[in-house]
């Protein structure tokens, strides 16, 4: 009986040095590598290999100062939890090379000073104490530091691309220079002013210059991508032959322009002609002459008058389309809802075989065009058979070789006939990322401005990147389930756990009856 207790208790003590042995190997393991289950469905929280290259790359050694103050609640505990895996996974991608310390900037008023002087900014949250509501100021921001240089974030936002956001601005730290972005001014073009929103995002990346003077200068060979957005008045040949040549040397181009000018006031609209439509018919990849209704659109307000008085109602308007329908492209993956104003169609079959044309954004299933006169009153009665086409194209990237839209003129002699390999962008809408300027102002939707970011960064060959401009984190509610059903949810919840270990103490008890039988029959 003892042999047999004193064989069992080894086993034990076997078991256990096992069970420890694996406990030490799993935590060298874990202390070594970098290893994370990300079972969302665009691996939000796994690094792709862009951001991997982009570690590889540091060769010295950058520090991050995260402010983060104490005592977050849980949606903003899980920001921080996830900058610090993310800032984990850099680290050993980098060599080490990738350091970070977190800092709590509400310890003290002084603190908070010198937190908000770094330009960290607070963010105003509800705090509930002992039934009682009040407001706190918290911080998640961050200071990233190489060598004499440093970028600040002065706000993580929960949601946010955040992958994106530390790529991109260790991206900046060691990059020894910025490519150039040239912006078309002339012909009425929208500025860098009344571009606010896009300048930003982009002059994170890039260095902007305003091209004027085509007339009798070529577009900069420095120039990576050229940016021609709402052209309003008709552009001289010489500036149509600038572009052209810019292309025809294996320069990039992203075209916004409108081929209908609307005067919704007047509820007037007639063709405009800016020369950019030429260039882009001897590409032929023409913008169409029409303008697209869509079921699926934004609202406008119209004043009405009943009686003695007045009032604006908000009446859902087809000619300003919520493009929701995207092609498999990184330019527009990710991409949940383009707001566009007046747009035309693209005419995508006409293109050479020798051209690879992508759509990148579309109708949706219930839409129509207007042709020859355009009746844009918001008041008209919308008809079922006004809407009976569907994904037409929008937005479109053309990539290949090209003839140069000069190339059989005689008036215009094109030094270049036929150009390198290269690409542009088409978007049929020009106002898609034009704020305007001074109580006319107003903000566009973000998917607006990545869509023409995304472009660039893809025409700029910066294809690593784009992709994770829009790797957000979406909130996926589950279905809605009946009471019954969360009931059942919920006791399973709470009694499942005891009913296991009822059950496994049980099998324990009989394993050890039976092994007692069996020590007694051999006589042990």
């Amino acid at each position: 009986m003892m042999n047999g207790f004193l064989q069992t208790k080894r086993e034990g003590l076997i078991q256990i040095s096992l069970i420890l042995g694996i406990l030490i190997c799993l935590n060298w393991l874990a202390d070594s590598f970098i290893i994370r289950l990300d079972l969302t469905d665009d691996k939000q929280y796994t690094l792709s290999k862009a951001s991997k290259d982009i570690a590889g790359s540091v060769m010295n050694p950058i520090t991050v100062e995260a402010y983060f103050s104490d005592g977050l609640p849980p949606q903003l505990a899980q920001v921080q939890r996830q900058f610090r895996d993310f800032l984990d996974e850099y680290g050993a991608y980098s060599g080490g090379n990738v350091e970070y310390t977190f800092v709590n900037p509400n310890a003290s008023e002084e603190d908070e000073g010198k937190t908000q002087q770094k330009g960290i900014q607070p963010l105003m949250i509800d705090v509930r104490e002992r039934d009682q509501v009040s407001q706190k100021r918290v911080y998640l921001g961050a200071i990233f530091k190489y060598g004499e240089k440093q970028e600040v974030i002065p706000y993580i936002q929960p949601g946010a691309a955040m992958e994106y956001t530390i790529s991109s601005t260790i991206k900046r730290l060691i990059a020894t220079s910025k490519p150039s972005l040239g912006i078309y001014s002339g012909a009425g073009s929208a500025s860098l002013e009344e571009m606010q929103q896009l300048a930003q995002t982009l002059s994170q990346q890039y260095t902007l210059e305003p091209i004027a003077g085509l007339d009798t200068t070529d577009v900069p060979a420095t120039i990576e991508v050229l940016l021609v957005i709402r052209p309003k008045e008709q552009l001289s040949n010489n500036e149509l032959l600038a572009i052209d040549q810019h292309i025809m040397r294996g320069g990039k181009v992203v075209f916004a322009v409108n081929r209908v000018n609307t005067l919704i006031q007047q509820s007037q609209a007639n063709l405009l002609n800016t020369g950019i439509e030429t260039l882009l018919a001897g590409y032929k990849t023409p913008i169409n002459g029409d303008l697209l209704r869509d079921v699926n659109s934004n609202t406008i307000g119209v004043r009405q008058q009943r009686g003695m008085f007045q009032y604006v109602n908000q009446v859902r308007y087809p000619y300003l389309p919520l493009i929701s329908n995207f092609g498999d492209h990184p330019i527009s993956k990710g991409l949940e809802s383009v707001m566009l104003n007046f747009t035309s169609t693209l005419d995508l079959t006409l293109a050479d075989t020798s051209v690879t044309v992508t759509g990148l954004a579309f109708s949706s299933e219930r839409s129509g065009t207007s042709r020859g006169v355009f009746n844009i009153n918001p008041f008209q009665e919308w008809k079922d058979d006004q809407f009976t086409e569907r994904n037409l194209p929008v937005a479109a990237l053309v990539e290949g070789q090209f003839n140069s839209a000069f190339a059989n003129s005689d008036s215009i002699s094109a030094p270049m006939k036929r150009s390198s390999k290269t690409a542009f962008v088409v978007i049929a809408d020009g106002d898609l990322v034009v704020n305007g300027t001074g109580q006319e102002a107003q903000m566009m939707p973000e998917d607006n401005i990545n869509l023409v970011a995304n472009a660039v960064d893809y025409l700029a060959d910066d294809t690593g990147l784009l992709t994770l401009r829009t790797k957000s984190v979406s909130n996926r509610p589950l279905d809605n389930v009946d009471e019954s059903t969360k009931m059942m949810i919920k006791y399973f919840n709470v009694f499942a756990p005891i009913l296991l270990v009822i059950f496994y103490g049980l099998f324990r008890m009989q394993r050890r009856k039976k092994q007692r039988r069996n020590w007694l029959e051999k006589g042990i």
